[in-house]
């Protein structure tokens, strides 16, 4: 039995520096490693966050200014149709004025002309009515 004590704590003296302990600080770099790479990528997943949040945030702003351009554009384009519609009927009543006038004023010359005509057109409407002359 203390053979095989003295053969254990050889093989401990001889294969510590030899064997294990080159094994156990592999052992630690690998968990170094691994951890290290933990580390890094919840530092890379928190960066990934923020960047997308940031992105998130800029292509919102985007879309509110880009929807306050186009509520501009159409309230212009609003008030550009009023102001034509506005000037196309203000013209419209002038023009109709005018020709409600000049109706006015031929009808008038017509009466005119015709006044003095009266009791001539009566008595050949008569004539060519009844067939003779009165």
């Amino acid at each position: 039995m203390f053979v095989q004590l003295g053969i254990y704590l050889g093989l401990v003296v001889i294969l510590g520096p030899l064997l294990f302990k080159p094994w156990l600080e592999a052992q630690a770099r690998r968990t170094e490693a691994v951890e290290g790479a933990l580390a890094r990528s919840k530092s890379m997943r928190a960066e990934a966050d923020e960047l997308a949040r940031d992105y998130d945030e800029r292509l919102e702003a985007a879309r509110e200014r880009a929807h306050g351009v186009r509520a501009d554009a159409r309230r212009d384009e609003e008030a550009s149709q009023a102001k034509t519609l506005a000037a196309a009927r203000e013209q419209a009543s002038q023009t109709l004025a005018q020709e409600r006038h000049r109706l006015a004023t031929q009808a008038e010359e017509a009466r005119a002309a015709l006044g003095g005509r009266v009791d001539e057109l009566a008595t050949e409407i008569t004539t060519k009515l009844l067939g003779r002359a009165s």
